[in-house]
């Protein structure tokens, strides 16, 4: 029984204890608040004024600057993935059979290129 009781007054001594400065800092009633155009700011309040044009769009702080891998499309990630590991037939590696038909492909394409280039103007004649 008195084991009991000292656990007890072991574990309920800092449940007696007052706040500290932590804990003080932790409970500010700053309120901030984000008004568009002209809009009143309210007294004892602390006010950040952005423009009328941003009053229906998402936070800036909320936007993404560049689209994260995650919210990409089955088809964006598809495309990407398109040759990696690509062997074989078609695939212009020294690995796998028929890896040269791919190699044969990307030269015909090049020249194709080169030729509507050259007909085009783009490229001299004599190079």
């Amino acid at each position: 029984m008195l084991k009991k009781t000292l656990l007890a007054v072991a574990l309920g001594a800092p449940l007696l204890l007052p706040a500290g400065p932590a804990e003080a800092q932790r409970n500010t009633n700053e309120q901030v608040l984000i008004i568009f155009g002209n809009d009143a700011c309210p007294r004892d309040t602390i006010c950040v004024r952005r423009s009328e044009g941003e009053r229906y769009r998402i936070p800036q702080e909320l936007r993404r600057v560049k689209p994260s891998p995650e919210n990409q499309s089955w088809a964006v990630r598809a495309r990407s993935m398109e040759y990696v590991g690509a062997s074989g037939i078609n695939s212009c590696s020294p690995s796998g059979a028929a890896g040269w038909t791919g190699c044969y492909q990307q030269m015909l394409r090049q020249a194709r290129e080169e030729r509507r280039a050259r007909e085009a103007g783009e490229i001299p004649q004599g190079q």
